[in-house]
């Protein structure tokens, strides 16, 4: 199993990216923020209002809600045949990136998209879902900074961090993406 943790601002193309890597090559992207909004859509799901309230909040919440879910995820595409996960804006904070280690296993690899602020916003405001206005959009950059930081340094202490620029088009961004995967031994087995 490999697990490539995919972070940046709000907007910076991780779920664009990690998108075209899924539905290109053998692997599963597991977006945090998608994973989390369809366990609260679950009309069974202990966790609805504490998912909810987190999202509207652009808070991060409980690392053992989010560990957990992104486990029976990766726990079934396992049992599918897939081997490489992109964990699409996860871990955001230190205690986070320790649980998951320490539930499911470590992060192989951190790629970071750098893109201007100015862009973030800009694209957010383009793709209009329901927790994009611009103060949400200001929150969420603040809180990506304030807290993903710290997961940057502990990986980048360990040569586990590398960066992408990601402000230009899409398939420009894809290209270089793939070019950097495979000079860290992250290539990836083409889809049928």
């Amino acid at each position: 199993m490999r697990i490539i943790s995919v972070l940046g601002g709000p907007g910076s193309g991780k779920g664009t990216q990690c998108g075209l890597l899924r539905t290109t090559f053998m692997c599963a992207h597991l977006s945090v923020g998608d994973v989390l909004r369809a366990e609260a859509a679950k009309p069974d799901s202990p966790y609805t209002s504490i998912i909810e309230d987190n999202i509207r909040n652009g808070r991060v919440g409980p690392k053992e809600i989010t560990v957990g879910v992104l486990q029976s995820h990766i726990k079934e595409a396992l049992d599918n045949g897939i081997q490489t996960f992109f964990l699409d804006g996860f871990p955001r904070k230190l205690d986070q990136a320790e649980y998951f280690e320490e539930i499911v296993g470590p992060i192989d690899l951190v790629i970071v998209f750098d893109c201007p602020e100015v862009m973030l916003t800009q694209r957010l405001l383009q793709r209009s879902r329901a927790d994009d206005d611009t103060d949400n959009i200001k929150r969420r950059i603040e809180t990506f900074k304030a807290t993903t930081s710290h997961v940057v340094k502990k990986y980048s202490d360990m040569g586990k961090v590398v960066e992408l620029k990601t402000d230009t088009e899409v398939e420009d961004i894809f290209i270089r993406l793939q070019q950097l995967l495979k000079e860290h031994d992250m290539e990836l087995e083409p889809r049928n």
